[in-house]
């Protein structure tokens, strides 16, 4: 990839949590499972974010949805909220006048059990790197489209490096996305957020409204 792609990568991943003018969005989810080991569920394919959460985390605050309903009976604007009390609590107003971006926190543990598992998971797409012909061959998938410089990236253990079997022509940056491929369980480092998870030569497809 030459140096000019290089740079515009950087800054398409950068408008993605620089644009304030759209909300959250939180990936659909299925209905959540038993927990219960068994050999069934250690080969079955990952298709719910909490699968990659260990289950001590589990307990974790829901997605950020800006002006929209929390669910478990938080409501109001509000950010993440981490084990901690970091962040912005749910009914306490972002502050948008700030050109500080909000700081990735959370458990980065992982679930040793997914390791080598199938993936069909949906989400949404941070662009990495592109190729020549200005396709995405590079990227962080995640669990909801952040808005806004204001908003905490996911945990790592809700992220999943991606590199591309096959690049792809991105859409808008708040379409989702499903990805397929082999989950490893890899450490990865960004300027703008870690990752517990890696998928290699993996596919993406667009999902239709």
């Amino acid at each position: 990839m030459n140096r000019s792609a290089k740079v515009f990568a950087a800054l398409l991943a950068g408008v993605l949590l620089t644009s304030c003018g759209r909300p959250a969005v939180e990936a659909p989810q299925p209905q959540a499972s038993s927990t219960a080991a068994s050999p069934a569920v250690a080969s079955a394919v990952i298709d719910r974010w909490d699968a990659l959460m260990p289950e001590k985390d589990s307990f974790q605050r829901p997605p950020p949805q800006i002006g929209l309903s929390r669910g478990n009976g938080m409501d109001g604007v509000g950010g993440l909220i981490d084990d901690n009390g970091s962040g912005s609590l749910p009914g306490q107003a972002i502050d948008h006048s700030s050109p500080v971006r909000a700081q990735q926190f959370g458990s980065s543990a992982v679930v040793d059990g997914v390791d080598g598992r199938t993936l069909d998971l949906d989400g949404y797409v941070v662009p990495l790197a592109m190729n020549d012909a200005g396709q995405v061959d590079e990227l962080l998938f995640v669990p909801f489209y952040g808005a806004c410089i204001h908003v905490p990236p996911p945990p790592p253990n809700q992220i999943i490096h991606v590199t591309l079997a096959t690049p792809i022509t991105m859409g808008a940056l708040w379409d989702p996305y499903r990805l397929s491929g082999r989950l490893q369980v890899k450490h990865f480092e960004a300027d703008i957020a870690s990752a517990s998870y890696d998928a290699a030569a993996a596919t993406l497809s667009a999902i239709s409204r």
